[in-house]
């Protein structure tokens, strides 16, 4: 067994700290080698002293209910010999120096590594045992040196009596001590070293003296007439102080030699101490270039919510100069409902809270702020201060945006060219059978075959622009409905049907669908949304089978409380990492072809439907997602109506559009349902012919040529405040064109293409 390995037997090393993973971590890297005990609080540790009797003590700064520094007091107090080792993750120059001057031997800073760790024990144990091998010297020392007071006293009273030679010895003995207790009071090595030199000099008559910094002896140190005395610690020899005495061959008596020894003991401590300051003017200062060169803020402030520090990031991001930020106050940097509530989280016990905001300040540029706070506890548990790290996150957001606009014209894209593909097919049946009906006038069986077949693959058409128009958000959102999961399913199916017969005629690849419709009790949600999450699917399922495979969707009853859909598909399967990340905003498997925006947006529609969604998964095994949505509990309030409908009413209808042909189909719809018509082709037209009181309804194309529909409305609002003004557009509404509509009080809005009994009950609800 080596002297080491023995030694480390004996130590017995008591680990405290407040949280569970840094005490096992320390306790784990310890164990091996020396006897350890861990303690959860300070009063748990002091407690364990008398028991355990540690030779070192590892001890968190930062602990609630007794903080580390009053344990380091109390320790001392009990049994000075032990050697503690501070830990902190917030280290300040001042806590440093009250640990060092209550005892603490040195000082960790989170993270430290393990060599760090082992190096720092194996130091304290060596001195701890120095310090035990030496007490009985130490007391005789101490017997000595009160022994040599009092003899210095006896030499003072002598030097009254006896020659001018005896009393120079005891002045330079007194101006010895006096330099022995100014020695602990200067940190600068130089500084320290020169007044040494200087004071032994003057003071005691020598020729030459000097304090080497070199744990190697002085060339000259065996020389007559030279003596050199180690300057030393528990770590070793950190110099020599040599006094030189060659040119007068002047003798140093036993006496003065104790007292040099003293001195060079001393000497030991105000060189450490000089390098332990260095240390941390070192630490400070790289401390203070981290947080000066970080592209994030980093705000100091006290626990009344003022400004302590400021760093350059600072400065950027809140336009503000640190001489101005400094002392003001949080509710001129931050909202103060934010910070109200993230302080609140902190106080209750959180360590830190992240929230998003806007600055308050109007010199600054940023738009988005990402702020995480975290707490300052002073001695006793309470809030000190905060500290926050502030973001700018502004191009963040402005490319997210971005992203999911590009999503948005991903999925359009996936689309446009099944989009032709169903158009074509239907003008195809229009076309055709309106030339056969052409030639075939008097074939009434033909004609109403015909016009049978043409009206539904106009339907057809009108519904493929209506999900388009849905899925871009260009009609008003839905509110939340009945419905039926098997209809979400048709309707995703129909959308994603073209892309799925392209990649089957494309690559020749074999794909097959299986559909398993249990039926299912209704639920409520926005049928757009829903279908929009179930398209996503599909089109990542297609995806995951570059070599062809199987998709089966499926809807099953679940707890009584919910519905179960399934997608299913046999493609390239899932890692566990990839599993976990699947639901991330920006995360994507498919490189610069995806933008890891689609089943994030899946998983929020999810969300906001009150369900839930998971996926199971594997490499080479296929994918399986699971979305459970809440059934129908009971039915909604039916809408209140302020009246019946009663009769119908003939209106007087100016119709405005710039396409003739519409126009004239328009105007013969209202004719065939009784309706006065009055035709417009333009905005111009329609303000010509406009007189209060001469229509009862104005319905208006949006996206017109010269004046559109909105400038149109504008202009009829300033000579009559009362007519309804109804649009009636092919574009589609966007969501903040909403506040526009209210303002002009327009009634409302319909979308083409648009049958005679729609149009009719829209005007009828106009008269209402």
């Amino acid at each position: 067994m080596t002297p080491r390995a023995a030694a480390a037997q004996q130590s017995r090393i008591l680990v405290v700290d407040d949280e569970l993973g840094p005490r096992e971590s320390l306790r784990m890297l310890l164990k091996p080698v020396y006897e350890v005990r861990t303690a959860q609080s300070g009063r748990a540790a002091l407690d364990e002293i008398p028991g355990f009797r540690p030779d070192l003590m590892i001890l968190d700064i930062k602990m609630a209910e007794m903080d580390g520094l009053e344990v380091l007091s109390r320790v001392k107090q009990m049994d000075p010999a032990i050697e503690v080792v501070m830990i902190t993750a917030y280290a300040s120059l001042e806590t440093v120096k009250l640990a060092l001057t209550r005892g603490a031997f040195e000082y960790l800073i989170k993270p430290f590594s393990r060599q760090e760790l082992e190096d720092v024990v194996r130091r304290a144990l060596l001195r701890r045992q120095a310090d035990l091998s030496r007490e009985g010297q130490a007391a005789k020392l101490v017997d000595e040196m009160r022994a040599l007071a009092a003899k210095t006293r006896d030499l003072e009273e002598t030097a009254r009596r006896e020659a001018a030679e005896q009393s120079l010895r005891v002045t330079q003995l007194s101006v010895l001590r006096e330099i022995s207790r100014g020695l602990v009071t200067r940190l600068e090595p130089a500084e320290l070293t020169a007044a040494i030199t200087e004071q032994l000099q003057a003071a005691l008559g020598y020729d030459a003296v000097a304090v080497v910094l070199d744990a190697r002896l002085p060339s000259r140190a065996t020389e007559r007439d030279v003596t050199t005395l180690a300057i030393r610690d528990a770590n070793g020899v950190l110099g020599y102080l040599v006094v030189d005495n060659r040119v007068s061959h002047r003798v140093i008596d036993p006496r003065e030699l104790e007292l040099l020894e003293m001195l060079a003991e001393y000497l030991a401590i105000a060189l450490r101490n000089s390098r332990l300051y260095g240390e941390i003017a070192e630490t400070k200062r790289s401390l203070e270039q981290i947080i000066a060169g970080a592209g994030e803020a980093i705000i100091a402030l006290d626990a009344h919510d003022r400004v302590l520090s400021w760093n350059p990031a600072a400065e950027r991001i809140f336009g503000l100069p640190g001489a101005d930020a400094v002392g003001m106050r949080i509710d001129g940097l931050l909202p103060r409902g934010d910070y109200d509530d993230a302080k609140s989280r902190l106080a209750a016990g959180t360590a830190t809270h992240a929230f998003e905001t806007r600055p308050a300040t109007p010199q600054s540029h940023a738009r988005s702020l990402a702020v995480t706070v975290s707490a300052l506890h002073g001695r006793h548990g309470g809030l000190d201060g905060l500290i926050a790290i502030v973001r700018d996150t502004t191009r963040e957001r402005e490319v997210e945006k971005q992203l999911q606009q590009t999503e948005k014209l991903r999925a359009l894209g996936t689309l446009a060219g099944g989009i032709a593909h169903d158009f074509n097919n239907l003008l195809q049946a229009i076309l055709g059978y309106s030339q056969l009906m052409k030639g075939s006038l008097a074939n009434t069986e033909l004609l109403e075959r015909s016009l049978g077949i043409v009206e539904t693959a106009a339907i057809d058409g009108a519904e493929t622009v209506r999900r388009i128009q849905q899925f871009a958000r260009l009609r008003p959102d839905e509110p939340f409905v009945r419905l039926e999961l098997s209809q979400i399913v048709q309707d995703a199916l129909a959308i994603t049907k073209p892309r799925w017969e392209e990649r089957a005629s494309r690559d020749n690849r074999a794909l097959d669908l299986r559909l398993d419709l249990k039926p299912v009790p209704p639920i409520y949600g926005r049928p757009a949304a829903l279908t929009e999450l179930l398209t996503n699917l599909i089109l990542n399922a297609l995806d995951a089978m570059p070599e062809g495979g199987r998709v089966a969707i499926a809807t099953s009853p679940g707890d009584g409380r919910t519905v179960v859909l399934t997608v299913s598909d046999s493609g390239v399967g899932m890692s566990e990492d990839v599993q976990r990340r699947i639901f991330e905003p920006f995360f994507s498997t498919k490189g610069e072809a995806g933008s890891g925006l689609g089943l994030a947006m899946a998983y929020s529609i999810v969300r906001r439907h009150g369900g839930d969604i998971g996926v199971d998964s594997a490499p080479g095994r296929g994918a399986t997602f699971r979305i459970t949505l809440p059934v129908v509990d009971h039915a909604p309030a039916a809408r209140s109506t302020s009246a019946a409908p009663g009769e119908p009413r003939v209106a007087r209808v100016l119709v405005v559009d710039d396409d003739p042909q519409v126009l004239a189909i328009l105007g013969e719809m209202l004719r065939g349902v009784g309706h006065g018509v009055t035709t417009a082709i333009s905005g111009v037209t329609a303000l010509a012919t406009y007189a209060p009181g001469r229509y009862d309804v104005v319905i208006s194309n949006v996206g017109m040529a010269e004046m559109n529909g909105w400038e149109l409305a504008r202009r009829l609002r300033l000579v009559d405040r009362a007519v309804p003004i109804m649009f009636l557009t092919g574009w589609g509404l966007r969501e903040d064109d909403r506040a526009r509509l209210d303002a002009l009080n327009v009634r409302a809005c319909l979308f083409k293409p648009i049958g005679p009994t729609e149009l009719d009950a829209a005007i009828q609800a106009a008269l209402r």
